[in-house]
């Protein structure tokens, strides 16, 4: 009885290995070919890093808005950048406000609605991030960043 169990597995194994078979090259069975292209280099520069935005004044409905990074720029300048989600008329740059002290800049970003723009309901699942420049009256220096929104 045993023989004919590791008869049987044997024989099985056998049959699972035939219907393996080798691979197919593709080469003279008829069978279809693929092909690849490759597109040629773009031919300009392709835009690297976040969106720029300019403070609208227009824009209503404003709401503050955490950012995801801050540092100092050249001179005077703060280079501040957050992350907007949805249509993008309703997620768009109010205005930034700052608040300097001696060992501390404030920094609040406020995003709002484009007059009359539709926002209600579902918004589209995408985000984007954005950088704006703000100009200090002082430079940064060793003072800390802090977020008006949180």
């Amino acid at each position: 009885m045993m023989r004919r169990i590791h008869a049987g597995a044997a024989l099985g194994l056998l049959l699972l290995l035939a219907g393996c078979g080798a691979a197919n090259t593709g080469v003279g069975n008829g069978a279809s070919q693929v092909t690849s292209t490759s597109l040629p280099p773009p031919t300009g520069a392709a835009p690297i890093g976040p969106n720029r935005a300019t403070p609208d004044p227009t824009v209503v409905e404003l709401r503050k808005t955490r950012f995801d990074r801050a540092a100092a720029g050249t001179g005077n300048e703060l280079v501040v950048q957050y992350t907007a989600g949805g249509r993008a008329d309703c997620s768009k740059l109010g205005r930034v406000d700052v608040v300097e002290a001696d060992d501390a800049v404030t920094v609040t970003v406020l995003l709002g609605q484009v007059p009359g723009a539709d926002c209600g309901g579902e918004q589209p699942m995408i985000a984007a991030t954005f950088e704006t420049t703000v100009t200090l009256k002082a430079p940064l220096g060793s003072r800390q960043i802090r977020d008006g929104a949180s």
